[in-house]
């Protein structure tokens, strides 16, 4: 994994498994592989919380209808509808809007759903492939090293863009605004859509680009 773009514009690599998926399956097993042929446009994956002021699904799904991108809004209450919610993604790119669960020395632990955290041991009972997809996350400090080399290593993202602060409802969905405006509007790709954010704005939650090492 490498960790491309960060709020100090750090570069670092560690290695880690990478998989090449070609077909999609379920087996047995849980396990759960992605099709290379998605196509454009992105999976809105949202837990809402009763206590939450608003759905950040629901103003993504506005801005993409406006941008004339097509999208999807999957509302889920348990992780495991989560993890099958990404096995049935045919989108090239996915954004999951959740909290972040984090643990009593402020680290993460997991995406938050009412029935159960999505911690590393959790979903490694699905084992996700998401070769050649992109996966943003705005749940508070859900850009850790540990989790984004699990996405990225184990589960095969090509990118991963998520926060290592914790950003309010409003400026998840703002820089959710920006980076999407720039990939589909202007940029045409992940990274040099989130280098133009990067050089904007001032990120004032440390959204970092995370890339899968393929060397």
């Amino acid at each position: 994994m490498r960790v491309v773009l960060t709020g100090g514009l750090k570069r670092s690599t560690v290695g880690v498994r990478s998989y090449q998926g070609r077909g999609k399956t379920v087996d047995l097993e849980g396990n759960i592989n992605l099709r290379c042929n998605v196509k454009r446009g992105v999976c809105i994956v949202e837990c809402l919380d009763e206590g939450d002021p608003g759905s950040e699904g629901r103003v993504l799904r506005e801005i993409f209808n406006l941008m004339e991108v097509e999208s999807k809004l999957i509302r889920v209450a348990s992780i495991d509808r989560l993890l099958h919610a990404l096995s049935d993604n045919e989108f090239q790119h996915v954004h999951i809007t959740t909290h972040g669960t984090v643990t009593d020395d402020k680290k993460f632990k997991g995406w938050w759903t009412p029935n159960g955290v999505g911690s590393k041991r959790m979903v490694n009972k699905h084992q996700v492939v998401l070769s050649c997809t992109s996966l943003v996350s705005t749940a508070c400090l859900s850009g850790s090293k540990g989790f984004a080399k699990h996405v990225t290593g184990v589960w095969g993202s090509k990118y991963y863009i998520a926060p290592t602060g914790s950003p309010r409802f409003h400026n998840a969905a703002l820089f959710s605004h920006i980076y999407y405006h720039k990939l589909f509007g202007s940029k045409g790709t992940v990274f040099k859509a989130f280098s133009s954010y990067m050089k904007s704005y001032t990120n004032p939650h440390n959204f970092t680009l995370f890339e899968r090492d393929d060397r």
